[in-house]
């Protein structure tokens, strides 16, 4: 079962990058705007047009895929793995978890354990 996605292809080289830091960092505090070097309005519409969501929610979408590969391969707490994706607590990892893939991310991690 993989939940992951691979990076999509984006043709703008802004939102190639942008695409590439926040698979590296999802811990990252993202400035999203500043760091591509556009407006946040000329950011929201790239983002919108070529990945077909906004910034905020392809963050929050990376952020919630980092988690479930830590909870897969890690033994941190929620709050450490909550910590390490960049969620600001872990009830909020928990929520986007289950928004995510529709599995509560306790239930998660013993089911991808190895037998």
């Amino acid at each position: 079962m993989s939940l992951f996605t691979a990076a999509p292809a984006a043709p703008d080289d802004a939102v190639l990058a942008l695409v590439e830091h926040i698979a590296a960092h999802p811990d990252d505090g993202l400035s999203t705007a500043a760091r591509a070097g556009v407006t946040p309005r000329r950011l929201t519409r790239l983002f919108t047009e070529q990945l077909g969501r906004a910034p905020g929610r392809y963050v929050r979408q990376a952020r919630t895929e980092a988690a479930a590969h830590v909870l897969a391969s890690t033994t941190l707490p929620m709050a450490g793995v909550a910590a390490r994706c960049g969620f600001g607590s872990a009830e909020t990892l928990r929520r986007a978890f289950t928004e995510r893939f529709g599995i509560a991310s306790s239930r998660y991690r013993p089911a991808m354990r190895p037998v």
